[in-house]
């Protein structure tokens, strides 16, 4: 960006002046990203017409944001979800090849602490719901498993609320865990049923949705991140197909490939063995991840 307004345009001698400084950036693409930002934030103050209230406004509304925001929610990342900035920031930089699992959301509720349990294992740990078993394989596009994968998982209990929401206590987390993938690419694990849920409305976030769109709802989903040393990482929701809210998602996050069938069954043997004395629901997917080029 140049420090000379378009043809036709008055120079704006503050805009002038700052990027003059901000120019002086030695780091070349923080220097390209800062004069970009400072001179479409200054347009938009130009364009709209901004008053000084407004402006007062804005920062109270980012200091709200911050004063929510700390470990396993970032009030933030929640306001980028829900005007579409995250998934377009997704689009631009992890663009996938045809068959690779679509990236998504990483939300405001992801801890990289989560407890590391053995395939198979039920991470629930007390979350109330259904009973579910989710299963599959991580895999490279060519088909090959990817053995060193570990799987992060993370959801909401049948109230829609995850442990960070619930008095939360770090040495019994609920609801999340980590799972090595075995020699073959295998995940598997128990939890139970996810559910549509409100996005956080108590801060800005809720103050943002009521005087806008006033949808905040999120449809029926796990969270998942996928760590491996031969690959490219991986962030995505698995959402529940027919879950209510599946087209009105707040956070934009909902793609075609990423809606699976969560199967309900009835009382007998789930697919690990497991005898089961009430009805159930399973999972199966399986993750398709790019390597380097």
């Amino acid at each position: 960006m140049t420090t000379t307004p378009p043809p036709g345009e008055p120079a704006n001698p503050i805009l002038t002046e700052v990027l003059a400084r901000f120019a002086t950036t030695s780091n070349p693409r923080l220097r390209e990203v800062m004069l970009s930002l400072i001179g479409h934030l200054h347009a938009f103050v130009s364009e709209t017409h901004v008053t000084w209230q407004e402006w007062e406004a804005a920062m109270d509304f980012c200091a709200k944001a911050a004063s929510v925001t700390g470990p396993g929610r970032n009030e933030f990342i929640a306001l980028s979800d829900s005007i579409g900035l995250s998934m377009a920031v997704l689009a631009a930089s992890q663009p996938k090849p045809p068959g690779a699992t679509e990236p998504t959301l990483i939300g405001p509720f992801f801890l990289d602490d989560a407890p590391t349990v053995a395939i198979g294992a039920d991470i629930a740990n007390g979350a109330s719901g259904q009973k579910l078993y989710v299963s599959g394989h991580v895999r490279d596009t060519a088909g090959a498993p990817i053995p060193d994968a570990i799987v992060n998982v993370w959801q909401s209990d049948d109230r829609g609320l995850y442990d960070v929401q619930d008095n939360f206590d770090p040495a019994h987390m609920w609801g999340r865990g980590r799972i090595r993938c075995d020699e073959q690419g295998r995940y598997a694990f128990w939890s139970v049923m996810p559910t549509a849920y409100p996005a956080p409305m108590d801060a800005a976030l809720g103050d943002l949705i009521r005087a806008t769109t006033t949808r905040y709802w999120r449809p029926a989903h796990l969270h998942f991140a996928i760590q491996t040393q031969v690959a490219d990482p991986l962030v995505t929701h698995i959402f529940a197909r027919g879950s209510q809210y599946i087209d009105e998602d707040v956070a934009f996050g909902v793609r075609p490939s990423l809606i699976a069938d969560f199967v309900q069954h009835g009382p007998g043997l789930a697919p690990d063995g497991t005898a089961m004395a009430e009805a159930f629901a399973t999972l199966s997917y399986d993750f398709v991840l790019t390597r380097p080029q």
